[in-house]
């Protein structure tokens, strides 16, 4: 489904990622790790386009994905930011979660089963005309989640899907994520908390410095270097 070869990342004259090389199947998650500041976000923003769609930068090496070149800010690629209040600015959850199929002419029976089912795959479908900041952080969280799913993405991309919420409300978001995997949707998941991450990913990308320094199974931890990565080693799933 996605094969990078070679990835770099610079802007300003400054290299942020160099060196990055791996590829997902179809249903896989992999799961990206490494300390502040190792280039973790920077690889989404490379993959999805925004790097340099949106955001100044130099991106170098191959991105392929389902079989040809990537597309610039490619739409079947969906993208779930660390923070949700950054993607959520409508009055209620269904407009919300509805925004981004009307901008693509989604209209009628169909935005409303699309709406409809992307807040009932994360639980907010009875408070779908309610207002997205009566929510709970974790809930916020979730309604980003959804408004992405709407789209019907390939390839799920998501950015420290848990760095703001209490322990409850990271293995709810995890719960989720788990039911989408069962489904068979395609993920790469950036994580500081790797006992989260071990529900889920079955290959780990481990960045330090902007340099891929591990790529792999949970073998890949039994080096010993996870200290010196930065990182914690994955709990048992």
């Amino acid at each position: 489904m996605l094969e990078v070869g070679g990835l770099s990342v610079s802007s300003k004259g400054r290299r942020l990622l160099g060196g990055v090389s791996f590829s997902i199947k179809k249903g896989e998650c992999l799961g990206v790790v490494g300390t502040m500041g190792s280039g973790k976000t920077t690889l989404l923003y490379a993959i999805k386009g925004i790097i340099p769609g949106l955001k100044p930068g130099k991106v170098g090496g191959t991105i392929r994905f389902m079989g040809g070149e990537r597309l610039p800010m490619d739409k079947r690629i969906g993208i779930v930011f660390q923070n949700p209040n950054d993607q959520v600015f409508c009055s209620t959850l269904a407009e919300e979660v509805g925004f981004g199929l009307k901008n693509l002419g989604v209209r009628g029976q169909e935005l409303e089963a699309r709406v409809a089912g992307a807040l009932g795959r994360v639980g907010l479908e009875e408070r779908a005309t309610d207002d997205p900041f009566e929510l709970s952080q974790g809930q916020r969280q979730k309604l980003a989640i959804a408004s992405v799913l709407a789209m019907e993405p390939e390839l799920l991309l998501l950015d420290e899907p848990t760095s703001s919420l209490d322990h409850r409300a990271s293995l709810e978001i995890y719960d989720i994520l788990k039911g989408l995997s069962l489904e068979g949707k395609s993920m790469i998941v950036v994580e500081h908390q790797t006992e989260y991450l071990a529900r889920l990913a079955g290959e780990y990308l481990v960045l330090n410095e902007g340099k891929q320094v591990a790529y792999g199974g949970k073998k890949i931890f039994k080096s010993g270097k996870a200290a010196e990565w930065g990182v914690k080693v994955p709990c048992s799933r």
